[in-house]
């Protein structure tokens, strides 16, 4: 039997843009900071609005490194690649995996 795992992966941390704005080669601003953490709290908001409207479809959540993974059995990629665009996310907000699994391991 073979069964599908529809994985998606959200960045909590954009590390180039959001280093970029503390300041040029190292010399951070006070402004810079000010940016950089007004970037971050969009992007984790963000993230948090994906999760939501996720967890509407059953997906189960983990913590990856820098990421959030959000992982289903239930919905296919295609499906939830358009449910997320329908809603207005971008594709380089989310990226998302389907890995075909069976009962002994995966294809």
């Amino acid at each position: 039997m073979v069964d599908h795992l529809t994985r998606v992966s959200m960045k909590l941390v954009e590390p180039d843009p959001l280093f970029a704005e503390l300041g040029a080669k190292g010399s951070p601003t006070p402004e810079g900071v000010l940016l950089a953490g007004d970037r971050l709290r969009d992007r984790t908001a963000r993230v948090a609005a994906m999760m939501v409207a996720l967890r509407a479809r059953g997906f189960t959540f983990r913590l990856e490194s820098t990421r959030v993974v959000a992982e289903s059995t239930t919905v296919g990629a295609r499906e939830v690649k358009h449910h997320l665009a329908s809603l207005g996310f971008r594709g380089d907000e989310f990226q998302v995996r389907l890995e075909y699994v069976r009962q002994w391991g995966v294809l």
